[in-house]
């Protein structure tokens, strides 16, 4: 438990990731949202996301008034394709204000192609490590790339149930960050309790209406207020006094490494040429990313359901249609495959490794009974069950 003031912790956090400066917040999509204002770009620029994600961090583009855009994503590691970046920064010149790329299950991007790109076509590179602290990119880690670098200890790498921050090396980057935070109003009553219910009920409503042919996006739009009225709220003092955040940033290293030793039963075990892994050299393993080929997660779970086994799908949808991509549907055919044939293993370090050689090989014997089966020949409707698993 820490007894460092505020101060005491940002500048610790700060040195930590190799950065001059870090401001704390009560969460991370306040912090994407306070690195975005502190660009100072032109009310409407657009922020260019990966189409793979959480949908809850695009909302900050919005709330820093501008608007969110999305680029195709890499099939060997769930990350931006760089070629599409590329495209969408050449067909939106001078409009894309930022970059963000989010390094998927806790494998970093290709960083030094993304800051080409940028430099480019004129855009900041903002880092979103929410599932990627501990991991590193050639040597360095994450956090220390881009012009702001944004992170959120709320039940991912670090297990809490507050707090994030913005870290950069730009002294007038890190000043508008700290009067943008400053300046946010204190929480709403039961925050937590308001915001967990909130957002479940958002998953849920956006697997219904994926479900029914996206016909009923207009039912999204309350949630922008709702969403901005409970996460952007500022922090002080007596919030951190108590903060263990510190004491989880010192055990990372060896949390990464269970999670790796993890990890590595399931690459042992699950062989099959149709579960290939998509890259995790160097990820920090938020979850281990296995892809189901030409099979449909959500059907291949049904199936181990009905056979007395239950998998935990850990897993991110295709989100531009959430938000009104102005690109055509053909532009994400890769976020498309994701969403259906990606699937998130746990690795959790509180559960002993023997645990998982059973759990990987009962999870290959499922696979295997069920294309014995041939039920996965059939056609599949599974737009809009990962949402709703989501929102449970």
């Amino acid at each position: 438990m820490s007894l460092l003031s505020k101060q005491q912790i940002e500048s610790r956090l700060a040195d930590y990731f190799g950065r001059k400066f870090c401001c704390l917040t009560n969460r991370g999509t306040t912090a994407l949202t306070a690195a975005l204002h502190a660009l100072g770009k032109p009310a409407g620029a657009t922020t260019l996301f990966p189409a793979v994600m959480c949908s809850i961090p695009v909302f900050s583009a919005k709330f820093a008034g501008g608007r969110p855009e999305f680029a195709d994503v890499d099939l060997t590691d769930g990350n931006f394709s760089l070629p599409d970046v590329d495209r969408v920064l050449a067909e939106r010149a001078g409009e894309v204000g930022a970059v963000v790329p989010v390094h998927m299950f806790g494998q970093p991007e290709k960083m030094e192609e993304l800051q080409t790109l940028c430099d480019k076509h004129g855009a900041a590179l903002i880092e979103d490590g929410a599932l990627s602290m501990g991991a590193r990119h050639k040597g360095r880690p994450v956090g220390r790339f881009g012009a702001m670098s944004c992170l959120s200890f709320v039940r991912k790498m670090l297990p809490l149930e507050m707090g994030g921050a913005v870290l950069t090396d730009d002294t007038l980057l890190n000043k508008r960050v700290r009067a943008f935070v400053e300046d946010l109003p204190p929480p709403p009553p039961n925050q937590r309790e308001r915001t967990e219910a909130a957002m479940k009920e958002f998953h849920t409503l956006t697997g219904r209406v994926a479900a029914n042919g996206w016909k009923d996006t207009a039912l999204f739009r309350p949630y922008e207020k709702t969403f901005a009225e409970l996460f952007l709220s500022r922090t002080v003092e007596e919030d951190w006094k108590d903060s263990v955040v510190l004491d989880e940033l010192a055990a990372l290293e060896d949390v990464v490494k269970a999670r790796r030793a993890r990890a590595e039963v399931y690459e042992t075990v699950l062989t099959h040429p149709r579960l290939p892994s998509l890259e995790h050299g160097e990820s920090c393993f938020f979850a281990y990313p296995v892809r189901l080929t030409d099979v449909g997660v959500e059907s291949f779970l049904e199936f181990a359901d009905a056979e007395g086994f239950s998998y935990r799908r850990i897993a991110y949808p295709d989100v531009h249609k959430v938000f009104g991509s102005s690109r055509p549907d053909g532009a994400f055919p890769n976020a498309r495959i994701l969403e259906k044939e990606l699937m998130g293993l746990a690795v959790d370090d509180d559960q002993p490794v023997s645990s998982f050689w059973e759990y990987a090989q009962d999870f290959l014997k499922i696979f295997e009974r069920y294309l014995e089966e041939g039920t996965w020949r059939a056609p599949d409707s599974w737009e809009g069950k990962l949402e709703r698993r989501m929102g449970t």
